[in-house]
């Protein structure tokens, strides 16, 4: 944009030069003849201005176009610069999401794990009840006068056992 603007500005400054030399050489028909020497003295001044603006004019459009070069060198710098920052965004991304995933996989096992262990817990509470009842039991037949084979049948379990639980059951009597 700005170059084509530039480019407009010098090649209308240039016509507009040529039509200003021009317009004093027509204004100069209308007078007297000035001698050939003060015509060619201008015209040779008009030559040289002209030449002059035309150099100035090229310089200025050089130091544009190095200019321009340069800003497309940097414009590139920073498209590959770009690129590999969005390269880098999209692994750290992708680095967390896995961190995310991980973290998520740990809380669900956390979970499992705490549910296992309070299932444990519960069937150690029902195996410790269990237990309290199936002392209880033997106690109470015991008291109602039934032999430790009978115990033992009728609960179906051995008569060790039936006959441990008896002789925990005095010595805790007798500790007290």
């Amino acid at each position: 944009m700005m170059v084509e603007f530039l480019y407009w500005f010098v090649f209308f400054g240039t016509l507009a030069t040529v039509a200003f030399a021009w317009g004093v050489f027509l204004a100069n028909l209308d007078k007297p003849s000035p001698n050939v020497e003060e015509y060619e003295k201008f015209e040779d001044r008009m030559l040289q201005l002209m030449g002059q603006f035309r150099h100035l004019s090229a310089v200025r459009l050089q130091m544009l176009e190095k200019k321009m070069d340069e800003m497309r060198k940097l414009i590139q710098q920073a498209n590959s610069l770009y690129a590999v920052l969005s390269c880098q965004e999209s692994k750290v991304l992708a680095k967390n999401l896995g961190i995310e995933e991980t973290f998520q996989k740990d809380q669900k096992q956390d979970e499992v794990i705490s549910d296992i262990e309070e299932k444990v817990e519960t069937n150690k509470e029902t195996e410790k009840t269990q237990e309290n009842s199936l002392e209880k039991k033997i106690l109470l037949l015991y008291q109602e006068g039934k032999s430790e084979a009978q115990i033992a049948k009728e609960l179906g379990i051995g008569i060790g056992e039936v006959m441990l639980i008896l002789s925990l059951f005095r010595f805790r009597t007798d500790l007290r």
